[in-house]
């Protein structure tokens, strides 16, 4: 019964909904991706038995939906609190959360290597108890690059974020995905670049030297193998559009972010923990929101040593147009697991601010990040996160500042 508690001397996971045969297209933060990791059946310090048996019709009701229809659903929560030294301002402290209920529909092909499915993902996030989120604290602290809280912002209204269709081909080993797309699902997708893994600051989670554009940007992806260890791909997306604003009208301007990839992988299994990637990109100029055209290149790698630790390198280089916010930027880490249900990360980042997004004569900014994450139930983790960012390039009387953080995440 894949309902049962994961062994920790067993490498394959098991399920609390049987989500381990879900197909999936792009990084950890994929819709399919996300439903899977979010469903194992976790080692954890605490089993809270009566918890787990008020939850049982829930996951067994997912499980019956998945194996009857091909529909997949699931929630997720992650709030953040974080305290700070340095600060340029008077805001030193913030809180916010990332709020997800997503899901997946095959419709076509189930269980064979050509499935089609409808994806969906539901997002908001926005700040509580602080005048900041954690996304905007970096401001105040005059972090130009290295974002102390990436992604947990203040201004994401609830939203239809993620709506497309996603096909696959040749045993699920090509794929197509077209609608409304999560951008940092495909654009140089890694291992640690999702919010469940250990890292907070931007310099592990995306690229300072990648552009970006709206979560929901209408685009295309398709990637594929070529052999057993290569795959390429191409993927385009309305560089104009909003996160957390469902609006069509921007893919009318033309302007896109569009980019190109090639990796190679140990073998098509391990690709989710094994990988090197090369990722080229280039973005429109956007002539009403008067941000010059860009483009660059970066490089991610990860390999999972043994079932305890997984080092990776990422490094990239821009022309500093498009928004980026680094021009230079590289970074180096590791997650190490002393038990299966606790991890232990600890990272290095450095970054040369974009001179056409922040101006000219700033310093270069270097982060130490590290944290530790205490999987308390096989839904709830809570970690503890410590940052010490050098040199913040737009406050010049600061030569560091201290970020401390608490990250819990709750998965349904």
């Amino acid at each position: 019964d894949d309902r049962t508690q994961a062994d920790p001397n067993e490498s394959a996971p098991s399920y609390q909904s049987g989500y381990g045969s879900v197909p999936g297209f792009g990084g950890p933060s994929s819709v399919s991706e996300q439903l899977r990791e979010s469903n194992e059946s976790r080692q954890s310090m605490y089993q809270f038995d009566t918890l787990q048996r008020v939850g049982r019709p829930w996951f067994d009701w997912k499980r019956r939906m998945n194996e009857d229809h091909g529909f997949t659903i699931g929630g997720n929560a992650y709030w953040l609190y974080q305290g700070s030294s340095g600060s340029i301002g008077d805001e030193d402290e913030a809180f916010g959360g990332i709020y997800r209920l997503q899901g997946s529909w095959t419709l076509f092909g189930r269980g064979s290597g050509h499935t089609g499915r409808l994806e969906w993902r539901v997002e908001n996030r926005s700040e509580a108890f602080t005048d900041l989120a954690p996304a905007s604290l970096s401001a105040e602290l005059g972090v130009a690059a290295l974002n102390s809280g990436f992604g947990y912002s203040d201004n994401f209204d609830t939203d239809l974020a993620v709506f497309n269709w996603t096909q696959g081909f040749a045993d699920n080993r090509v794929g197509v995905a077209i609608g409304r797309l999560a951008f940092d699902a495909y654009l140089d997708a890694f291992p640690f670049q999702t919010f469940s893994r250990g890292f907070i600051n931007r310099s592990f989670l995306l690229n300072p030297t990648l552009a970006t554009t709206g979560i929901g940007a209408l685009g295309i992806v398709a990637k594929g193998y070529i052999s057993e260890q290569v795959w390429i791909g191409g993927q385009i997306y309305d560089g104009n559009a909003v996160s957390g604003d469902f609006d069509w009208d921007t893919f009318d301007q033309h302007e896109w972010l569009q980019s190109l990839e090639i990796g190679w992988t140990p073998s098509f299994d391990r690709r989710n923990k094994d990988r090197v990637q090369f990722t080229w990109w280039e973005k429109d100029a956007r002539r009403e929101a008067g941000v010059p055209a860009g483009k660059g290149w970066a490089v991610s790698a990860a390999y999972q040593l043994t079932e305890q630790w997984q080092p990776f390198l990422r490094f990239g280089h821009s022309d500093g147009g498009a928004g980026v916010a680094a021009e230079d930027a590289a970074s180096i880490g590791v997650e190490m697991k002393p038990r299966m249900d606790q991890a232990w990360s600890i990272g290095l980042g450095w970054a040369r601010p974009s001179r056409k997004t922040h101006g000219r004569g700033l310093d270069d900014e270097y982060v130490v990040e590290t944290s530790y994450k205490f999987q308390l139930s096989p839904n709830f983790s809570l970690t503890p996160d410590l940052q010490y960012i050098r040199d913040p390039a737009k406050n010049p009387d600061e030569n560091h500042a201290w970020v401390f953080g608490l990250r819990a995440i709750l998965t349904l």
